[in-house]
């Protein structure tokens, strides 16, 4: 079958328009974590706001239905593990400093992504709402 220059231009042209109809439209990639952070709660004493011992509430931003788990070498969280993200795009878990010195709370995407953030953690004496920070 033997088609006009016009015609092969046309199927072209209009394949051209659909392909790029379809990456405009297609969704975009999964987001990973935008932000974590750490309150320091109700810490007083030394110059740091963490101690060790203490809890500590982390949140971590991402999209509704990802999963998030958080993440201290140093540290622990509960609940851990992997974490569905609900409608409000915020994720939290208490966390638990267990030695002083310098951390970082890793909030982890299931698809490796992550963001970080760093604290100075302190000797701390739990005295339940409070946490008194040592030098």
């Amino acid at each position: 079958m033997y088609r006009s220059k016009k015609s092969i231009a046309a199927a072209l042209t209009s394949f051209g328009a659909i392909t790029a109809a379809l990456v405009l439209t297609a969704p975009a990639a999964p987001a990973a974590v935008s932000a974590v952070g750490v309150a320091p709660g109700l810490s007083f004493g030394s110059s740091t706001s963490f101690g060790t011992n203490c809890t500590y509430i982390a949140t971590a931003t991402a999209a509704p239905g990802d999963v998030v788990g958080f993440f201290d070498p140093t540290g622990t969280f509960d609940p851990g593990g992997w974490i569905t993200v609900p409608a409000s795009g915020t994720v939290t878990a208490k966390w638990t400093p267990l030695l002083p010195g310098n951390h970082t709370v890793y909030a982890v995407h299931n698809s490796s992504a992550f963001v970080s953030t760093a604290a100075t953690v302190g000797n701390g004496v739990n005295l339940g709402p409070v946490c008194l920070v040592l030098p």
